[in-house]
């Protein structure tokens, strides 16, 4: 299973990255980048695990392991599709 990156995740993980470089040290800004990027290449031996969003339809989410950022993704039969990474203290509209 392959996984793919949107334009708009890989710009979310930059702005991490950015932000990690100006407020801590380089050491935690790799470690943070490095957290989040295995934690979503360790997705694809089983997707079904990622719970389904009730914030975006149509999407799956996980929140990365002792960090405050949400993952949302999309499963297609052979690719997860990585769509965001958001900060939990985000507020997303209330569905419907």
């Amino acid at each position: 299973m392959q996984i793919l990156w949107t334009d708009e995740a890989l710009d979310d993980l930059a702005e991490i990255v950015a932000y990690h470089y100006a407020e801590t040290s380089p050491r935690t800004t790799e470690s943070v980048e490095r957290r989040i990027i295995e934690q979503v290449e360790g997705l694809p031996p089983f997707p079904e695990r990622i719970r389904t969003s009730d914030r975006i339809p149509g999407t799956r989410e996980f929140v990365v392991n002792r960090l405050p950022y949400i993952v949302f993704v999309k499963l297609l039969p052979d690719a997860i599709i990585v769509l965001n990474i958001v900060h939990t203290a985000r507020k997303f509209p209330r569905q419907s």
